[in-house]
């Protein structure tokens, strides 16, 4: 690499970015030590699970990372590194590998491998990582240094058995890299410790061999956690090969950067920035918030330092749920609607059960309509899931429970003086500090029962103006769950999801909504399982769920259960929520709240928020609109009368 080249790809500071990829259950506190030690280099710390397929990994990480940097891969880190170095090596200016490997595993052992990932995922991950495991970690010198212990089993626990069983298998498809060595001329570092039972000696000796421009550095009395076992070491070797990449110069501002499943590398002006995954774990306290456990004041601190990179967003956020939280607030409870000309597009498109706003002027004149009829309203933020980052955009699905008093006129009539306590979801897509498409279902109906309106003339009445408009009931038979006089399909589309838990939770529901296999809640739900529901129903138990969820369907026997949308991010709480946007599609041919059955069309927008724990949904909250309904069925009475 020219000399030149080097300096005009280097980053803030002259200094060229250092890019690191943890290995099997590791995160960025496997680099702590060794980035304390290397001072304010930039330095960003990716995350490799989240899939089994390696070129997938390789070109994520690609995707976001600076244009030019050097890379350094710890353990099966290393092995994504040589699949990095090998599709991009004009991006990769010098390459390290730490107790790694470019040796393939051969396919007799990978049976024995995946049945060790079970085994340890029955045990525990921690545990096993802290007791079968600990031996072939670390060398003699540090077998009874229990601080060292618990961090790796710290780290092992936060990645969990379903990431042990997606590295697994990323580990098993891995290419045999040796004979692509030798075309990787930049400058090189093989260092592993003379003790490590898992990568070698020999495989370091061997890839250094191969490699043109290698440093061989071994380290003795070190594991394969030469990282943590012998940081003083590590660090010397690893700023001597900078030196060899680069050069090393101070630097006066220091950006960590975000890695993540689709996360952002890029740079936020003058805000440090820790390394956070899309499930918004971090090391330290500086994750990405979540809002269950902390007071609003928490949610929108004052001089929190970013921890997600936030290009294009005003600087009072410090990461995406931040952003949703205090925004939210500053319209809703402090009346800056104004904002919604810098926190929406002119063009934004929002979908609500009782229609669609098509730009920025009716989302403002909504807003103060409702304002001025509930003039003491709270949004209280319940739940934000979100994922994405600031080069693709974020999407988040965000949970509120608004409470207010009616005491002024509105579309809902004469004031009633009475309270309420309703249930919303909006969730929104976002780039660069504006939204620009939103989804929000609201329980409307719970809100008309609880103020004493008489919901039938409500929904006659937006019926009435929605038929004077032209607007009509689309009358399509076939809504494809079945096709002729086939069964529903027996595999859920599962296209939507990003990660295996996703797809598990869209294979539940599809076996229950499109299949009709309710006995499948029992298997699925925890014995102590919470369902919270429209009308703000708070029921408890697996009978419960399974009621409410029969109820529905009984009442749109046809019905089909498309999911739009589900992301998830690991709850704090321990488990994994969910948000999942959904669509009903049918026919009133079913009794219940709505009235005999009337063979009318109907369409039903939801979203629902599941808590996941042990392989057991132990909360559930669904938001759909029964008021939205009633609309349609009273529309389409008056087209069919007309």
């Amino acid at each position: 690499m020219a000399k030149s080249k080097a300096e005009g790809d280097k980053g803030r500071g002259g200094e060229l970015p250092l890019v690191l990829l943890p290995g099997t259950l590791c995160d960025e506190r496997v680099f702590a030590p060794l980035l304390e030690r290397l001072g304010d280099r930039p330095a960003i710390v990716g995350d490799i699970g989240g899939t089994d397929d390696m070129a997938a990994v390789a070109d994520r990480i690609l995707a976001v990372a600076p244009p030019r940097f050097a890379l350094l891969g710890f353990s099966l880190g290393g092995i994504v590194a040589l699949e990095i170095a090998a599709r991009a090596p004009d991006r990769v200016a010098g390459l390290a590998l730490v107790d790694s490997t470019a040796r393939p595993v051969p396919g007799e052992l990978h049976d024995e491998r995946r049945a060790a990932a079970r085994d340890a995922a029955k045990a525990g991950v921690g545990r096993h990582a802290g007791e079968t495991l600990w031996k072939s970690y670390v060398g003699a010198a540090r077998q009874d240094d229990e601080a060292l212990r618990r961090l790796i089993v710290a780290m092992a626990e936060a990645g969990g058995a379903r990431t042990l069983a997606l590295q697994t298998e990323l580990g098993l498809a891995r290419a045999d890299s040796r004979p692509r060595l030798p075309a990787f001329a930049g400058p090189a570092l093989v260092l592993g410790g003379e003790e490590d039972a898992l990568c070698t000696p020999d495989m370091q000796r061997e890839m250094a061999g191969l490699l043109p421009d290698a440093s061989l550095v071994l380290i003795p009395g070190a594991g394969h956690f030469a990282l943590l076992e012998t940081p003083d070491a590590v660090a010397s070797a690893v700023a001597a090969w900078l030196d060899r990449v680069g050069g090393v110069h101070a630097a006066t501002d220091h950006v960590i950067q975000e890695s993540s499943v689709g996360g952002s590398m890029s740079e936020s002006a003058g805000k440090s920035i820790k390394a956070v995954d899309n499930k918004g774990r971090s090391a330290g306290d500086d994750a990405v918030l979540q809002v269950e456990r902390r007071d609003f004041t928490q949610l929108v601190p004052d001089n929190r330092p970013r921890v997600q990179s936030m290009k294009g967003f005003d600087d009072c956020y410090t990461d995406i749920v931040d952003y949703i939280v205090r925004c939210t607030h500053k319209i809703w409870d402090e009346r800056d609607v104004g904002l919604i000309y810098t926190h929406y597009t002119h063009n934004c498109v929002a979908y609500t059960t009782l229609g669609t706003m098509y730009d920025r002027e009716t989302h403002i004149r909504d807003t103060i309509q409702r304002l001025v009829e509930f003039p003491d309203r709270r949004g209280m933020a319940q739940q934000v899931i979100w994922r994405g980052d600031d080069v693709d955009g974020f999407y988040t699905s965000h949970m509120t429970h608004g409470l207010g008093r009616h005491t002024e006129f509105g579309p809902m009539g004469k004031p009633t003086g009475r309270t309420f306590c309703t249930r919303t979801v909006a969730e929104c897509m976002i780039l660069e500090n504006r939204i620009y498409k939103e989804w929000i279902v609201r329980d409307n109906m719970a809100q008309l029962v609880q103020l004493g309106v008489d919901p039938h003339a409500y929904a006659e009445t937006i019926a009435r103006k929605k038929f004077e408009t032209g607007e009509t009931v689309l009358e399509i038979s076939e809504n494809r769950r079945l096709l002729g006089q086939y069964p529903p399909e027996s595999e859920a589309d599962v296209s939507v999801a990003h990660n295996d838990g996703e797809a598990e939770l869209l294979r539940w529901l599809h076996h229950i909504y499109n299949k009709r296999m309710f006995g499948k809640i029992q298997e699925i739900y925890a014995p102590n399982c919470q369902w919270h529901g429209p009308l703000m129903r708070e029921l408890y138990g697996v009978a419960a769920v399974l009621q409410q969820t029969m109820r529905l369907v009984a009442l749109m026997p046809d019905c089909a259960f498309v999911p739009q949308h589900i992301c998830s991010n690991e709850s704090e709480e321990g488990g994994v929520k969910y948000a999942l946007r959904w669509t009903l599609d049918g026919h009133h041919m079913g009794y219940g709240a709505l009235g005999a059955p009337t063979g009318h069309k109907l369409f039903v927008m939801g979203v629902t928020h599941f808590h996941v724990k042990d392989g057991k949904i132990v909360d559930e909250w669904v938001v759909y609109d029964e008021l939205s309904m009633l609309v349609q069925i009273k529309l389409a009475a008056m087209q069919a009368a007309a």
